[in-house]
């Protein structure tokens, strides 16, 4: 082995994680496309920022960019393209996510990289990338018996909380 992390590494997951928040931010920035294009872009952006906080809220204290993030998107999640607010909260998730791409991102991957042994990192990124592949096929417990499997996850009020669950499955026992 040449001692550099496998890519399975938690601290080489979230700093994945980060890039790529960085540049759905980048693109939203450019204020390009219809709308409805931006509402689908800025959905995405909301589902990546949950999949990474789920990833990565373990090793936070619970305040910060992501929680701040957390309900910016509560209020986007409800609000049509077409609307004076959603642009408003889209300005206000963007900077908070650059915040925490800047600022709280490198601190987290730095502390578990100084914490954790690599052993350790290694077997967190595989449960994270395991929980984010099975996420995309488990139905939300509330929707199963409501909502067509397929539209689980669909963007729109509940959101967030739907795709929460889905990366937080409960324990089997």
């Amino acid at each position: 082995m040449n001692g550099s992390p496998p890519a399975t590494d938690l601290t080489t997951v979230l700093a994945g994680d980060h890039r790529e928040l960085d540049r759905l931010c980048t693109e939203l920035e450019l204020g390009q496309g219809s709308p409805e294009n931006r509402k689908d872009l800025a959905d995405h952006l909301i589902a990546e920022v949950i999949r990474h906080t789920v990833a990565e809220e373990p090793f936070l204290d619970g305040g910060g960019d992501l929680a701040e993030a957390d309900r910016l998107m509560r209020q986007l999640e409800g609000a049509g393209p077409q609307e004076t607010r959603f642009e408003r909260l889209l300005g206000g998730l963007i900077r908070a996510v650059r915040r925490h791409v800047r600022d709280e991102g490198p601190a987290v991957v730095a502390e578990i990289g100084r914490t954790c042994s690599p052993g350790r990192q290694a077997e967190l990124g595989r449960e994270v990338l395991e929980a984010r592949e099975a996420a995309a096929t488990l139905p939300h417990p509330d929707l199963a018996d409501r909502v067509p499997q397929a539209d689980q996850l669909w963007p729109g009020p509940g959101f967030v909380d739907r795709a929460r669950a889905a990366l937080n499955p409960p324990a089997s026992g």
